[in-house]
């Protein structure tokens, strides 16, 4: 039996909710007349980013959850703000973007408030498929996620786990060695980054399963907030490789975790120099927005002159690209800014 939804989570809450996400599918479908703003400062700091809150979500989660809605109830007005959309939601990320490196038998641990991986010790040709149905790690995420949506009356949306990409997780379990072997031992490294690939859609595929379409989230949708059946890679790692290598070993496999969710394409968040790229994603069907913060919001004129017309732009201010640069250097395009209405 589920529980009633909690009492701070009015109706006006919830038609103010349902409004900013219905202008972010506008945006994406080419409807919305100017930005949208989204803040999730309050939101994705106290609800799970990075997997550090007390209580241990995967070992605890009755007492995590129960903290999760103690802490929505105390700011549940932030919620209601009609000019600035700070999604309402729950972040299940347990160890944050290393949860994919574990699935693949990767050490990973809790270190003065972070999440660290160690590599693993195989050669790249030598990664093999893990037995995900033997696995506790993906048993308890999923029970995780059933908890949240009984807690809830499955009334507030569920961000899903860092399912990250295979540039990321694949120098994150190898470190320097993919690199080495994308030059040196190229069928090698693709075959490595088939196992990480498959092992990623199989988790997606896990997750969905649990969380219904209408109450799934990517993760950090404080930020990244994206229409429904829509998904999200993230493309951190993608500044450590060349347009070429791109191309030939990552950009098929992007695509089809992408294709993977409903819509069979979603956003990819960038935050370093990613600009050699763009040719590649212009030409991407499965790469419908760029999400730009840190670094990769300096090269937001290179984005906004190189992408598709259909591709939205997600954008957060940096201290050489205030706000106001941002809306003049986005030449009119499609834009979710990460920051509050004035």
């Amino acid at each position: 039996m589920t529980r009633p939804s909690p009492a701070w989570l009015t109706a006006d809450v919830r038609r103010v909710q349902a409004h900013h996400a219905h202008r972010v599918a506008e945006v994406w479908s080419g409807a919305a007349p100017g930005p949208v703003h989204i803040d999730g400062r309050f939101f994705g700091r106290a609800h799970g980013l990075w997997g550090t809150d007390e209580p241990d979500m995967l070992e605890e989660p009755e007492e995590w959850l129960a903290d999760v809605l103690a802490d929505m109830g105390t700011a549940a007005e932030w919620a209601g703000d009609e000019r600035t959309f700070r999604p309402l939601y729950i972040e299940l990320d347990p160890l944050g973007t290393h949860f994919i490196d574990a699935l693949l038998g990767a050490g990973v641990y809790f270190h003065e408030g972070q999440v660290w991986s160690d590599q693993l010790t195989c050669g790249i040709g030598e990664l093999e498929p893990p037995d995900l149905r033997s696995g506790g790690l993906l048993r308890k995420a999923a029970r995780l996620a059933e908890l949240a949506l009984a807690a809830t009356g499955g009334c507030i949306p569920i961000a899903l786990p860092v399912f990250s990409c295979p540039v990321n997780t694949g120098t994150s379990v190898f470190g320097q060695r993919l690199l080495e072997a994308l030059v040196c031992q190229p069928a090698d490294a693709a075959r490595a980054l088939r196992v990480v690939t498959d092992c990623i859609i199989a988790a997606v595929r896990a997750l969905h399963a649990v969380v219904s379409a209408g109450l799934r989230l990517n993760s950090v949708a404080c930020n990244r907030f994206g229409p429904e059946g829509f998904g999200q890679i993230d493309g951190c790692a993608t500044q450590l490789v060349s347009a070429e290598h791109y191309a030939r070993f990552f950009a098929p496999l992007d695509a089809a975790l992408l294709r993977a969710w409903p819509a069979q394409a979603g956003l990819i968040h960038l935050c370093g120099a990613h600009a050699q790229h763009i040719p590649t994603w212009r030409g991407m069907p499965e790469i419908r927005a760029v999400q730009l913060n840190d670094r990769a919001a300096e090269d937001l004129e290179l984005y906004a002159g190189g992408l598709r017309e259909d591709q939205v732009i997600y954008v957060a201010p940096t201290p050489t690209m205030p706000p106001e640069r941002i809306l003049e250097a986005a030449r009119g395009r499609r834009l979710v800014a990460q920051w509050s209405a004035p």
